[in-house]
């Protein structure tokens, strides 16, 4: 029994009685590499035509659109909705700016820093 406890107390204190080793604490940064993806393509828009059309030109307009156009479809929008279109429009355009801009803060942010330094 008593050698059980010497190799007992011997394999509990054999690592402590060298003392524990030196703790070296180093720091290391590491580059990210993340790829910055290319721009999409811009967009492409299309001709319209606006119409003002009153009863006044309404028949006029008409004969000068069917031989034009040669199908006589219309769609009305009123005053308040043509400036609820316009308003539409100006908050599509914020939002677009407001994510160009978020876009290039997230990319200046993963540009390595030798990049950065030659802008």
């Amino acid at each position: 029994m008593k050698f059980f406890s010497v190799v007992g107390v011997i394999f509990l204190t054999s690592c402590s009685l060298f003392g524990p080793g030196e703790v070296v604490v180093q720091t290391e940064y590491v580059d990210r590499v993340i790829p910055i993806q290319a721009r999409p393509r811009g967009i492409t828009t299309y001709p319209i035509k606006f119409f003002a059309v009153t009863e006044e030109n309404f028949e006029e307009f008409r004969a000068t659109f069917e031989d034009e156009y040669s199908d006589f479809v219309f769609f009305a929008l009123g005053v308040p909705d043509y400036e609820n279109l316009s308003l539409n429009m100006a908050e599509i355009r914020r939002f677009i700016e407001q994510q160009r801009t978020l876009i290039l803060y997230y990319e200046d942010s993963i540009r390595p820093n030798e990049m950065i330094d030659e802008n």
